[in-house]
């Protein structure tokens, strides 16, 4: 069975072929995120939009076009997007969603959709708080690979946005200093760390997020 984590080996595979000094390969994406409120004034759902780099997205063509015509049909397409929700389930789809700084947990998206453009792969899926998360206190919602191969980045404060009425609730973006967080967490930067990453919460620190505080 093809999972979403033999597909991504493939693509760093490609990746060191090409540069063999990348010590740490990754995918790239472009996102946007959408954390649309329910009138009873609840986070309903976070929406996702995912746009992957031509080097993945090439990697993915290849192992999912089944009848070898370089075009992905919507059978393939779909084989793709049961494929990722099934690989991404134990990393909570790579999203964070955080009331005062308790994980609140991510529920599985009912369907996890798949195009192809411009050479491009995109992803759109909607989750839902596995708890609920009332707009009250601090809420933050984040997207990262906590293993740290996939770089998910939000080109524009704009790609980050609230649907809905948040009431009194003022939202921010927040992009972390990279050398700040370094400077205060040297003493987790081990080398258990560097040896798994996964196994670590820091990569969190790095991750653009969205707060809202109510």
């Amino acid at each position: 069975m093809v999972t979403w984590r033999h597909v991504t080996a493939l693509a760093f595979a490609g990746t060191l072929a090409t540069n063999g000094a990348l010590a740490h390969p990754h995918i790239f994406a472009e996102a946007r995120l959408e954390v649309a409120l329910s009138d009873d004034g609840t986070v309903k759902e976070l929406r996702h939009v995912w746009r992957f780099d031509e080097l993945f997205s090439s990697t993915v063509m290849l192992e999912f076009d089944a009848n070898t015509n370089l075009e992905l049909e919507p059978e393939e397409l779909q084989a793709i997007g049961e494929t990722v929700k099934a690989s991404l389930a134990d990393f909570d789809y790579y999203t964070s969603i955080k009331r005062d700084g308790a994980d609140l947990g991510v529920s599985p998206p009912e369907q996890i959709f798949a195009n192809f453009e411009n050479g491009q792969l995109l992803m759109f899926f909607a989750v839902k708080p596995a708890k609920a998360a009332p707009l009250d206190g601090t809420l933050s919602f984040g997207v990262y690979d906590p293993t740290m191969y996939a770089a998910i980045d939000f080109v524009d404060d704009s790609d980050l946005v609230v649907l809905g009425d948040r009431g009194t609730c003022e939202s921010e973006v927040v992009r972390p200093d990279p050398d700040q967080v370094l400077a205060e967490n040297q003493s987790s930067l081990t080398d258990a760390f560097f040896n798994d990453p996964g196994g670590n919460d820091i990569s969190s620190l790095f991750a653009t997020r969205l707060e809202l505080s109510c």
